[in-house]
């Protein structure tokens, strides 16, 4: 049969994009980003076309590699797109009311303007039947080659769906009851009333030629509907947790999918068998079967792909919102999806490999320690090529199985590993903790600073300091003044000539790993030089005559030292000499201010001491 989907989603202003990463191990082959969301999808038996339906009111026809072959704007949203096995021709539905038929060409066959939407359309396998369903409660059916209807049927409400089986000969509709015709005639083969509004159909192949066909249908109530098509009499039925949004039916109708507004996909087999179910993060809202039926698409809040004979998907991916229309190829080798991100996707069947961590040693370590990873992957029926390892804090550590690192930043580590296979596939990531401790940084300690109080020059100040390093030792050392800046990097100096004033010592010291302790700190005060105090003990004679010789006498104290300078001086004939007691002559007439001064033993000058010599001539 062909794909069997909803349609639901719309494009604008579109971009091709290769992909190249994302959050899911599966990544599209590509993508086409359009204005608006896209509403359905379609693909051609052997996978080479595919066309879309968006919001934007256009339809777009690509070939398998993602080129734009043409488009055609409609004048509203197109809600419901098929093809034909060989992609030569394209049907769509639109909020314009119409139905468009195209070629392979992108040649507008022929428009059909229904009484409101049309919601759903579908076309038989050789692209010579097609069959509409609006919103103004009718079926319609086509011929390829004529826009008059072949015929129409009025159903009690709005047509949600409608399908065709492969070779056109069976028209199903989901309305308020389910409706099933022969090609021939408008007039039901039957109906049924499901208790609620019919949301999704799907018809199955005449699988043996006998005209034995099997219809699924979904309803509003939570309940899907397994018939034969000569009874109107469900063979079976099962009812999930909300409403049903899509059915699929593989062609030998021995498998029948349902997507349900409770979140789950359902697996039934033909015989009602309920044989598995899986919980997605949202309405599944469409699905379709290759025509094996070993393979199933799902759209929901991601894309899955599933093998009928298991419920953990065989890959799935995340778009940027909820999925709403997908389709397989008939080898079930390719599968295209439509977001409500804007986006439409394409991507291979093949199945990402797994990644296992094998081991961490050790998964705790100093940060100057080396780390062993080994991993390891596998595939199904293919080789691993590529690995890679990556640090949440470090970024890539290295691309082999494994490998061995040193040079961590401290910290909580996520490890990272994943592998690729000889497709090109990325497996999802393994992931594992590495806690990597920061090196325990020293303590410094002043143990003493003698002496604590000094004399500014001439006092020798001893330092004593230690540390300690709970994982090394420790290498070196520094004191440091507030004052006179750095004054030593030994473990234990002595020092003089500190500038005078209260001086903050600074003692820290280093780890063989480089690390610097925190400052110790303690007051080391420098006094200053007292200065040494001056006295004119005498002056005789005085006055004096001229020519006289006048004898000078004076003495110094120093509290904190020695004297050991002297300067005479006259305010007439300057320095007079340098000794404590002089005997001088010659002075000029005059009065004299005579200044005396002493030195001590740390260059230190007195204040002058002053006294008046008269000289008198003769």
């Amino acid at each position: 049969m062909l794909m069997r989907y909803l349609p639901f989603l719309l494009l604008s202003g579109l971009a091709l994009v290769l992909m190249t990463g994302g959050a899911d191990a599966k990544e599209p082959v590509w993508n086409y980003t359009a204005d608006s969301s896209i509403n359905s999808v379609a693909i051609s038996a052997d996978g080479e076309y595919i066309v879309a339906g968006s919001d934007d009111s256009k339809v777009y026809f690509f070939d398998k590699n993602g080129t734009l072959l043409w488009n055609y704007t409609a004048d509203d949203g197109i809600y419901s797109v098929a093809i034909s096995s060989n992609g030569e021709t394209i049907v769509a539905g639109s909020l314009d009311y119409n139905v468009y038929l195209f070629n392979k060409e992108g040649m507008l066959l022929w428009s059909y303007g229904t009484g409101n939407r049309v919601w759903s359309v579908a076309i038989s396998e050789d692209g010579e039947t097609i069959t509409a369903g609006s919103w103004d409660n009718k079926v319609y059916l086509f011929d390829k080659d004529s826009s008059t209807p072949l015929w129409s049927y009025a159903t009690g409400n709005w047509v949600f769906s409608v399908d065709i089986s492969a070779d056109g000969e069976m028209i199903a509709a989901g309305s308020d009851k389910v409706y099933l015709f022969d090609r021939n005639s408008s007039t039901p083969r039957w109906s049924y009333s499901t208790g609620d509004t019919v949301r999704a159909v799907a018809l199955s192949e005449d699988f043996f030629g006998q005209q034995r066909y099997h219809l699924a249908a979904g309803s509003w109530n939570g309940k899907v509907d397994f018939f034969h098509n000569n009874n109107s009499a469900p063979l079976w039925n099962h009812t999930t947790g909300d409403s049903i949004y899509s059915v699929a039916i593989t062609d030998d109708s021995e498998y029948v999918a349902v997507g349900s507004k409770d979140y789950s996909v359902y697996l039934f087999d033909g015989e009602g068998n309920s044989l598995w179910s899986y919980a997605t993060g949202s309405t599944v809202l469409s699905l379709d079967f290759s025509v094996d039926g070993e393979e199933l698409a799902v759209g929901s809040d991601k894309v899955y792909l599933f093998d009928k004979d298991s419920d953990t998907p065989l890959w799935s991916y995340t778009t940027g919102n909820s999925v709403k229309s997908v389709g397989i190829s008939a080898d079930g080798e390719d599968i295209i999806s439509g977001s409500e991100d804007k986006n439409i996707y394409l991507f291979n069947k093949d199945v990402p490999p797994n990644a296992q961590i094998d081991s961490i040693e050790p998964t705790t370590i100093r940060f100057d320690e080396e780390v062993t990873f080994t991993g390891s992957g596998s595939g199904v029926d293919v080789s691993i090529v590529a690995y890679e390892w990556t640090s949440s804090l470090d970024g890539l550590l290295g691309n082999e199985a494994e490998l061995s690192v040193t040079g961590f930043s401290s910290g909580e580590h996520t490890i990272s590993f994943r592998v690729q296979d000889e497709n090109g596939e990325w497996s999802d990531r393994d992931t594992a903790l590495l806690t990597v401790t920061p090196n325990l940084l020293p303590v410094a300690t002043i143990d003493s600073i003698t002496p604590l109080s000094a004399r500014f020059k001439n006092e020798i100040v001893t330092f004593d300091g230690s540390g300690t390093d709970d994982d090394g030792t420790i290498t070196g050392w520094e004191w440091n003044s507030s004052l006179d800046g750095i004054l030593a990097t030994e473990e234990d100096p002595s020092d003089s000539g500190f500038t005078s004033g209260t001086h903050t010592i600074s003692f820290r010291v280093q780890d063989n790993d480089g690390g610097w302790s925190d400052w110790d700190t303690a007051t080391l005060v420098i006094h200053p030089n007292t200065l040494p105090v001056a006295m004119i003990d005498s002056i005789s004679p005085s006055p004096v005559e001229e020519g006289i010789t006048v004898s000078f006498r004076g003495s110094g104290t120093d509290s904190d030292g020695t004297v050991i300078g002297y300067e005479w001086n006259s305010s007439r004939d300057g320095i007079l000499g340098n000794e404590k007691d002089l005997d001088n002559t010659n002075f000029s007439v005059g009065t004299h201010s005579i200044s005396f001064r002493v030195k001590d033993n740390d260059g230190g000058w007195s204040d002058w001491d002053s006294s008046t010599l008269v000289v008198i001539p003769n």
